[in-house]
């Protein structure tokens, strides 16, 4: 029954990710129990999960809505991330293992491959796959907390980007992955959260200039 409901939950989770359910669309207990052939109870504590990570608001009278997020939230979120990334090597980190450094390997001839033929979906697969890698990684508890939760909170703004410039973010994601590839055959995690922090800003100036904003100069 967990595994269940933790396949439920990230259904729901990407859903809103990749745009699916867009900012300020309604979510349905009844819909969604009637789509997965549970009952509302189970649909009702993914859905408090998803709250309780700022992915969704609950508002009386209306219902369960995908959360909207203010261009200054927005700002904050990535400059709380850019902030977070430089302590992965920090706070007690755990060692590079030869099974992430394969998956990685493969995450790696995957992004190679999507150059050539851009799926957005694959994208989101691979760097979703990267983001449990470098979770992996990050021994303290609370910063992991912290690196998951804004991670999936900013993901949807990140897939407007996406969307509008494939070839510039897939080729990004390839020179992302192989500097991360080189930093863990290395076992150099400190590295690694420089690394992230460098993509991170990256991403950051892309989508402020979805915004019409200027580049963040972090």
């Amino acid at each position: 029954m967990r595994i269940e409901f933790d396949r439920i939950h990230d259904i729901i989770r990407d859903r809103i990710c990749l745009l699916q359910y867009r900012p300020g669309v309604i979510i349905r207990e009844g819909e969604l129990a009637l789509e997965f052939s549970v009952s509302r109870t189970p649909i009702r504590e993914i859905l408090q999960k998803l709250k309780s990570a700022g992915l969704v608001e609950v508002h009386n009278g209306v219902g369960t809505i995908v959360s909207k997020r203010t261009l200054d939230e927005i700002k904050q979120i990535y400059q709380i991330r850019i902030r977070l990334a430089v302590l992965i090597g920090d706070l007690t980190p755990n060692p590079c293992l030869p099974e992430d450094i394969a998956t990685l390997e493969a995450l790696l001839e995957r992004a190679r491959a999507m150059v050539e033929n851009f799926d957005a979906r694959e994208y989101w697969r691979i760097d979703h796959e990267a983001h449990f890698v470098i979770s992996r990684l990050i021994g303290n508890t609370p910063l992991n907390e912290m690196w998951s939760r804004y991670y999936f909170q900013i993901a949807s703004h990140w897939y407007q980007v996406i969307e509008a410039e494939p070839l510039d973010v897939s080729k990004s994601l390839v020179r992302e992955l192989e500097d991360l590839y080189g930093a863990m055959t290395r076992n150099d995690v400190a590295a690694i959260g420089y690394i992230e922090r460098n993509y991170i800003s990256y991403g950051y100036d892309r989508v402020l200039a979805i915004y019409g904003e200027k580049p963040s100069r972090q």
